[in-house]
């Protein structure tokens, strides 16, 4: 998805045969559109592509490329149910091509994984599924026949580290399926992928994605992120992500400066999810004025369903904090009439409605800003506001159980880990046979302490205690976690 500068060197894949060639001819003109596409200038890709030949299978795995990410952007339904039959049309084609060349099975397997992540998008997860099982097949038997092709190592890797990571609960199924995954093979064939001349750049935005969102994110790889930023300015989409995983790992002010950096033309994409994250920047460091006019600019460029509830909620929480409890009610049951639940915090935002209606009583609000100002990376504001409450001045179980978590997790961050450890443990026992993340989450970071001190057999007991957990709104996060915690730890 992402290429380095030097994608203009003309690249093209000789092998024995003419047709082969013409069936893949990775052409200078392809190689313009293919940057243009990763640097989110899709329009000027459509305008390259529309003069190559029809029959040429990176043409046509291109085109596919540009529409997985336009409508991963505007999420449009309609335009979704106008293209999805392009899918099968698009691979029927590729299979027609040169089954000798490596690109054919790849490049299938490509537009399977596009599919993959717009039928999930779209709530089609059981269609996802089939789509990975279908992509993991064709991209293994391309590694059987072609095992010196660099290229699809980068999508094996992603593949690879996504199966190795799954609970134990889905053993049987991917058992049944045929299907293997490895953390340590997928990483090590990242890190192969990212040494490729075109597919590189890429790769390293799967390893720093899968790094963010599955494994555990260190400083060491943040400064590499940085420098990955610096090395591809022009990259709209290296910037997106790297202000995802900035706001993901409590780094406002990164994820800040990293926004105000990233490059505008009109020649972009125009990218809502901008404004969602200047909304939850500015809430983390309690500009909510701000906070509430950048979640309401993402309500209504946005078209699709995903983060919907979720801004409602941070519009709530925004007004609410700064005084204004008739507005802050008012977004609030707006949360229940719009959107969907797929994203964990759209999940979080229904919780937390249907908690109200049930109770009708709003929560701590030193302890909510307690929350936002840790999310953000404000440490000090967080200390302070947690500082300000104790466990019995809070009226129910639920918020009991919160404020340890809170605690163990600033405590933690600000490297204070005996309190961190007391924390969790009291979080834990308060969360005992409810529905909430709190006692998963605290045996998941109590997993990461005892791994960093080397006691693997105690990391192991948190990491598997964390998964025993029935379901809650960040079941599938802490699960994948902490299964690849332990598969890294060698068990």
């Amino acid at each position: 998805m992402h290429v380095p500068k030097y994608i203009f060197i003309l690249f093209f894949l000789i092998f024995n045969s003419k047709t082969h060639a013409q069936n893949f001819d990775f052409n200078p003109n392809l190689q313009k559109a293919y940057s243009e596409i990763c640097q989110f200038k899709i329009q000027s890709a459509r305008q390259i592509l529309v003069k190559e030949n029809p029959k040429n299978g990176i043409k046509i795995y291109l085109d596919d490329f540009a529409d997985m990410i336009v409508l991963l952007n505007n999420e449009n339904k309609t335009e979704y149910e106008k293209l999805i039959n392009k899918e099968d049309e698009r691979l029927d084609l590729l299979e027609e091509l040169d089954s000798k060349s490596p690109y054919n099975r790849f490049l299938r397997a490509e537009i399977k994984l596009h599919w993959l992540l717009l039928k999930y998008r779209f709530g089609s997860e059981v269609k996802a599924a089939w789509n990975f099982v279908q992509a993991y097949k064709l991209l293994e038997e391309n590694r059987k026949q072609f095992p010196n092709f660099v290229p699809h190592q980068k999508s094996l890797g992603a593949v690879h580290i996504i199966l190795g990571a799954l609970p134990d609960n889905f053993a049987w199924v991917t058992k049944l399926l045929g299907l293997r995954g490895n953390i340590q093979q997928g990483q090590k064939e990242l890190l192969n992928a990212s040494k490729d001349p075109i597919f590189g750049t890429e790769a390293q935005f799967y390893e720093y994605f899968l790094n963010a969102y599955v494994l555990r994110w260190t400083e060491q790889k943040n400064q590499q992120l940085l420098q990955y930023l610096d090395q591809n300015k022009d990259y709209l989409s290296v910037y997106f992500l790297g202000v995802a995983i900035s706001i993901k790992d409590n780094r406002s002010e990164q994820a800040n400066n990293i926004l105000s950096r990233r490059p505008i033309a009109t020649d972009y994409l125009s990218m809502p999810m901008f404004d969602f994250y200047k909304g939850e920047i500015n809430l983390q460091k309690g500009a909510y004025n701000q906070a509430i006019n950048s979640y309401l600019n993402y309500l209504k460029s946005f078209k699709g369903k995903s983060f919907l509830k979720e801004s409602y909620f941070k519009i709530f929480a925004a007004y609410w904090l700064a005084g204004d409890e008739a507005k802050a009610v008012h977004y609030l049951n707006k949360i229940p009439q719009i959107g969907n639940t797929i994203a964990d915090g759209d999940k979080s935002a229904q919780k937390f409605y249907d908690d109200f209606l049930q109770k009708k009583q709003l929560p701590n609000k030193n302890l909510v800003k307690a929350r936002f100002a840790f999310d953000g990376g404000y440490l000090e504001r967080a200390i302070d506001e947690i500082e300000n409450i104790s466990e019995k001045s809070l009226v129910n179980l639920h918020e009991k159980a919160e404020y340890n978590y809170r605690c163990g997790r600033i405590y933690q961050k600000s490297n204070q880990i005996d309190k961190a450890t007391g924390a969790y443990n009291r979080a834990i026992q308060l969360s005992e046979g409810q529905n909430w993340h709190f006692g998963a989450s605290s045996c998941l970071q109590l997993g990461y302490i005892y791994k960093e001190r080397n006691d693997k057999q105690q990391a192991k007991k948190y990491f598997e205690k964390a998964l025993a957990y029935g379901k809650h709104e960040s079941k599938y996060s802490v699960d994948n976690r902490a299964k690849a915690a332990i598969t890294e730890m060698g068990f």
